[in-house]
């Protein structure tokens, strides 16, 4: 793990980053970012990362970037759905913006999780982070 003020990285036992986080400039949402193939190892580090920094500063919003994942992680849909979205619920998250992944797996992951999720974050789906973090900024999140 990379840790620094700003922004996370978690590495793989191969050396390969796998998974970024950081807060915006605001604190208002957590960003991350998935990167390369994911496994539900990969999944649950990356989640239970997100927890820690919902503990230790509460926010609302969750910006979850695909945009550089690769392959489906759907074998970790029913504990981001029973396990974690509950647990990042309780610490005071509402928001869920995902930016969907550019392959098909990734996006066929995306849509078993969003029935599961949306009953309990608002979740949005985006084709960018920049769209997604305009969601945020546009009054969605109380400060």
């Amino acid at each position: 793990m990379i840790d620094n003020k700003n922004s996370t990285k978690l590495k793989k036992a191969n050396g390969d980053v796998f998974f970024e986080a950081r807060r915006s400039p605001d604190s208002n949402f957590i960003v991350v970012n998935w990167i390369g193939i994911q496994s539900m190892e990969t999944v649950v580090m990356g989640g239970n990362h997100i927890l820690a920094m919902l503990r230790e500063q509460p926010c609302q919003g969750l910006l979850n970037s695909n945009r550089e994942l690769i392959g489906p992680w759907d074998s970790a849909v029913n504990w981001l759905a029973y396990k974690w979205a509950p647990s990042a619920k309780m610490l005071g998250l509402r928001y869920f913006a995902h930016v969907v992944s550019p392959g098909i797996y990734g996006q066929r992951s995306f849509e078993a999780l969003y029935p599961k999720l949306k009953d309990i974050l608002e979740v949005k789906a985006f084709d960018d982070d920049e769209a997604a973090e305009a969601w945020f900024k546009i009054g969605q999140l109380e400060s």
